[in-house]
């Protein structure tokens, strides 16, 4: 058996990590999951009211345990609807998507660059049910950004006579290409009222992801994801947004369900300034993992949200309960055609 060296602060936190039985060996999550619209489902591609979408989203998690070597995770997307369907009613979203995944002192980084495209089909002719299918497609690679800084700890377990031989690492980097499928039905209720329900799922073929060239069998095992949601008028002011979301490593116990519940305040409707504010839950063993809050405001055609993770796990003896932290932007822009009018010819009187 062998064993990475890693430096005695990580060792701990990263062991403490795999005692969460039911997050180990998850793939990537975020709080403020709106704000990342084609991270986890490309139905959601074109799927609003505009004529271009621009999200960015900054995560930065278990700061407290791991120092400098905390995950860090930027993401950064842009979609937009660009023809119209077979029908009036239908539309067709494309969009791009970019992460970049960062932890440890040798900068173990896992990135992805995908693009999308779905087709918004009207399944009446009000175009008040909307049923999407999306196809998303892109590179996933992870690397070793420094090997120099690697070490091995053998002395951490007694029976270990063996480190991981740095030559028989093939390269520092590995990658596939991933293949991504999702739908999404989404019913106007009324004119104030919205439901939601997809799904979406990716990785397949369970590609090899170890960096050794001889005995290194680590296979990326599929991935589904699922949400389900509505927005609701509680009154002329405030609008309610519940959201259910699951995701689910297959061929693994990893899986995460997240609750969450979002208040929206029209605080200026001349300034188009809305007050945003929630709370969300996502499970874990035991008790759960996180408890997480989210604050942020409208003003007009730009959203700015931050998010914060409330660490509920057994790693909260070594976290103090601070676990991660989102700052999030979106901006919405219309493209309005220029009005082509006749020319107006002025006949002066003499």
């Amino acid at each position: 058996m062998k064993i990475l060296r890693l430096p005695l602060r990580v060792v701990f936190g990263l062991m403490m990590i795999i005692q969460v039985g039911q997050i180990k060996a998850q793939d990537i999550h975020f709080t403020l999951h709106q704000m990342t619209p084609l991270a986890f489902n490309p139905a959601n591609t074109g799927a609003f009211y505009g004529s271009y979408r621009i999200s960015g989203l900054y995560r930065d998690q278990y700061r407290s345990v791991l120092g400098n070597a905390a995950f860090t995770t930027p993401t950064f997307s842009v979609d937009l609807p660009v023809i119209r369907g077979f029908k009036e009613t239908d539309w067709v979203g494309v969009g791009m998507f970019f992460y970049s995944d960062k932890s440890g002192s040798a900068g173990l980084t896992q990135s992805s660059f995908k693009i999308s495209a779905a087709y918004h089909w009207a399944m009446n002719k009000k175009g008040n049910n909307i049923l999407s299918i999306a196809y998303q497609t892109g590179a996933v690679q992870h690397e070793i950004k420094d090997p120099s800084k690697l070490t091995f700890e053998d002395q951490l377990v007694g029976n270990l006579n063996e480190s991981v031989d740095l030559a028989n690492i093939d390269k520092m980097k590995k990658g596939f290409l991933d293949h991504v499928g999702g739908l999404k039905f989404t019913s106007k209720l009324n004119k104030t009222d919205e439901f939601t329900i997809g799904v979406a799922a990716g990785k397949f073929g369970q590609p090899n992801w170890s960096f050794l060239t001889m005995g290194g069998n680590y296979r990326v095992d599929p991935r589904v994801h699922a949400q389900i949601g509505m927005t609701t008028l509680m009154s002329d002011k405030v609008k309610f947004s519940p959201n259910i979301s699951y995701q689910k490593i297959m061929g693994s116990p990893a899986n995460s369900l997240v609750l969450q519940g979002m208040l929206d305040y029209l605080h200026s409707k001349e300034k188009g300034l809305v007050l945003k504010g929630g709370l969300g839950y996502r499970s874990g063993a035991g008790i759960g993992d996180a408890v997480q809050l989210m604050l942020g405001a409208d003003i007009k055609v730009i959203r700015v949200m931050l998010g914060y993770d409330i660490n509920i796990s057994q790693l909260s003896a070594a976290s103090g309960g601070q676990g991660a932290f989102e700052l999030a932007a979106q901006y919405v822009g219309t493209i309005y055609k220029r009005p082509n009018p006749d020319p107006i010819i002025l006949c002066p009187r003499f």
